[in-house]
């Protein structure tokens, strides 16, 4: 494997091989993986507030039509 350096890029080489962009700065890619992994974590978060929003405001629902029905009555 040879590697050419990406122009104005430090730590970015081009593998004349395969031409792919191989990034030598093990510290900058454990940065990204961090930053990756917290913005999973937080679009998961999101989801699970969403889904509990959607159950309260569906319970919300059902306990209305419930004290709607026993009022009627």
């Amino acid at each position: 494997m040879s590697l050419l350096p990406v122009e104005g890029q430090p730590g970015l080489y081009r593998d004349t091989k395969s031409n792919a962009i191989v990034n030598s700065n093990t510290m900058e890619y454990e940065n990204y993986v961090k930053q990756r992994n917290a913005r999973q974590t937080k679009n998961v978060k999101i989801e699970q507030l969403e889904s509990e929003m959607h159950q309260i405001k569906d319970d919300l629902f059902e306990i209305k039509t419930l004290l709607k029905s026993f009022i009627e009555k």
